[in-house]
């Protein structure tokens, strides 16, 4: 049990981070130490006491410094280097700010389809309104002008001029279906991922494809161990030639949040592998989280951090059980490896999905199982081509063409699988849907792990074709067919005659959440806004990237 630890400390960590970010205060940290001193006296574990105050205490201050840094008000013209860089729909851009002597990025909120690129140095103005989301930052700024002041240099823009580039290659020599795929596995670059598809990729569990993860990390270092033990070198070569790689996928991808969790969870695992005898998983795992709450305070309120972290430990921690009771079944030990993987990561991640989006793919491990033989030629080809880009001839075109077939194959079985029945399941709100999917995964996993895989299939095939008998669409209604009339804009669409049966709106805008209709009941489509939507028989209306 010594593996275990760093666990409490880890968890006080994140605790008292937690409760200085949400309260802005140390009354309830303080309350949280004082009960950790409290029960370690009862137990007398006093070594165990200091460690697991001190640690937290420290990250306490960290992160009441920065809290009370950011209560600074933020006026006039702000000028700031650009971090990452988010492009929606509609010509709307969510940028990252980051301002001397403040303590964390503002949120940017930037339209016109203005191109900024990440290391850029800008000066803007504008609206400086309350953030709604919590963090150690207060404000979000909307923009009403922004002046260029500086392009981006050394490291910042190397990546964006691979980026860039890879980004050309992948628009002229991949197909359609691959193209918002290649960057974003590679790179974690979704400027060509459109929003239905980002979607598909969400309610198929597979959306951690699109974004730099710890499997990247791990595919990467791994490789280049592999290379350089065939080539006969020793221990200690092979972890530098795992950093030296896990250095330049970092100047490639940038420095964003999820690349820096995803780097120090494989500065980890390559410790882990270097004193294999001394140190366990989950030991490395407690010493991620506190080395990242140090650095990042806001790590402790992001779900991709929660994710992250729920999803490594339950690999760790119920990957044994379930391979043991799956490998009973007879099943190729491939066939089981993987779904012992996927199930693993999906029960423990599904309670924090579902506080998330309110929803949860249901076909997220039958997806991911597909999903996973191709990922590893994806990223490791897709990176070589990155690089390739560098130089004349275009050799990276190469690469591409061979690693086209598996994205695909990901693209195929994310679209295949985002229309099967019940692909997802919206659960109640408030505190009763996430205890409702506890308790469903916790019933899951004793039901693998007493040798009842069979059954679980069998009751998981039943509820499919239940649910396919009452998500079953309606005939589609051809719009062509209607009597419809096309409009610039929505105020137009209130002046139309009578007899109308359909009206398409060619204004864009931020998408609903709902369809729209006219008060007379007409339906009304925004194909610039919300995508493809098909009309139904009983006067429905469903997105084609299933937000209605």
């Amino acid at each position: 049990m010594r593996e275990l630890r760093l666990v409490p400390t880890a968890l006080l960590t994140w605790a008292v981070v937690l409760s200085v970010v949400l309260s802005r205060s140390w009354m309830i940290a303080t309350l949280v130490i004082l009960g950790a001193v409290l029960v370690c006296a009862l137990l007398g574990q006093w070594g165990q006491a200091l460690v697991a105050t001190s640690i937290p205490l420290c990250a306490g201050a960290i992160a009441y410094a920065r809290v009370r840094m950011a209560a600074t008000t933020l006026e006039g013209e702000l000028v700031g280097s650009v971090g990452s860089v988010r492009r929606l729909d509609g010509g709307l851009s969510i940028l990252q700010l980051e301002l001397p002597g403040y303590p964390v990025p503002v949120p940017l909120m930037l339209r016109g389809g203005h191109e900024v690129a990440p290391g850029s140095v800008i000066a803007v103005a504008g609206r400086i309104s309350p953030s709604e989301r919590p963090g150690v930052g207060e404000w979000i700024l909307n923009a009403s002008s922004v002046e260029h002041l500086q392009d981006p240099s050394g490291a910042a823009a190397w990546s964006n001029h691979v980026r860039d580039s890879f980004l050309t290659t992948v628009r002229q020599h991949v197909g359609e279906s691959s193209q918002g795929l290649v960057p974003g596995m590679v790179l974690g670059d979704t400027r060509l991922q459109s929003t239905a598809d980002a979607q598909m990729y969400v309610d198929t569990g597979l959306s951690h494809l699109s974004a730099v993860s710890g499997a990247n990390v791990a595919i990467v270092t791994a490789s280049v161990m592999v290379v350089l033990s065939l080539l006969t070198l020793g221990p200690r070569v092979q972890i530098g030639g795992a950093c030296l790689a896990l250095v330049v996928f970092v100047a490639l991808v940038g420095t964003e949040p999820s690349v820096l969790r995803a780097s120090v969870t494989g500065m980890v695992g390559l410790l882990a592998v270097l004193n294999s005898t001394r140190m366990e998983p989950i030991h490395g795992l407690g010493l991620a989280v506190i080395a990242l709450l140090f650095w990042d305070t806001d790590l402790a309120v992001h779900y991709g951090f929660a994710l992250s972290v729920a999803a490594t430990a339950g690999i760790v921690a119920l990957h044994p059980l379930l391979y043991r009771a799956l490998a009973r079944t007879g099943l190729p030990d491939i066939l089981v490896r993987a779904l012992a993987v996927a199930v693993a990561a999906d029960v423990v991640t599904l309670p924090l999905v579902a506080m998330m989006a309110g929803r949860i793919p249901l076909v997220s491990v039958l997806a991911n199982v597909l999903a996973a033989p191709a990922v590893p030629p994806v990223t490791l080809l897709g990176l070589f081509a990155a690089l390739l880009t560098l130089l004349p001839g275009s050799l990276e075109v190469v690469p591409l063409s061979i690693l086209e077939p598996f994205t695909w194959w990901i693209h195929q079985v994310a679209s295949r699988c985002s229309t099967l029945p019940g692909a997802s399941l919206e659960i109640p709100s408030g505190w009763t849907g996430p205890v409702w999917v506890v308790v469903g995964c916790a019933w899951l996993v004793l039901a693998i792990h007493y040798g009842h895989a069979r059954w679980v299939v069998a009751v998981a095939l039943m509820g499919a074709v239940v649910s396919w008998n009452q998500t079953r669409l309606p005939p589609v209604v051809d719009p062509s067919e209607l009597n419809h009339v096309v409009v610039d804009t929505v105020e137009e669409a209130v002046d139309v005659g009578t007899g109308v049966e359909l009206i398409v709106v060619r204004e864009g805008g931020t998408a609903a959440d709902r369809p729209t209709v006219t008060r007379a009941g007409i339906p009304v489509l925004f194909p610039n806004r919300d995508g493809p939507v098909t009309l139904h028989t009983d006067g429905t209306q469903h997105a084609a990237d299933r937000r209605f």
